[in-house]
């Protein structure tokens, strides 16, 4: 996933960069990374963001695994 597709689709989702960080659970420095093209973003999260653009998951859901860890 290129810089400007993670940035669009953070954008269709409605989600900020600090927003994103937060509801997965990374550095905030990271996602902005992410965004500028530094860092490359991982696979597992662009299926997540994918899963959420079509609707097949939504953030309670990523939240409900995320207290299921451990």
């Amino acid at each position: 996933m290129t810089q400007n597709q993670f940035r669009a689709i953070l954008d269709r989702l409605n989600l900020t960069q600090v927003g994103a960080a937060r509801l997965f659970g990374g550095a905030e420095r990271t996602f902005r990374r992410y965004a500028l093209g530094e860092a490359r973003v991982p696979d597992a999260l662009v299926i997540l963001l994918r899963l959420l653009e079509n609707g097949t998951i939504d953030s309670h859901d990523i939240d409900y695994a995320k207290t299921r860890r451990g």
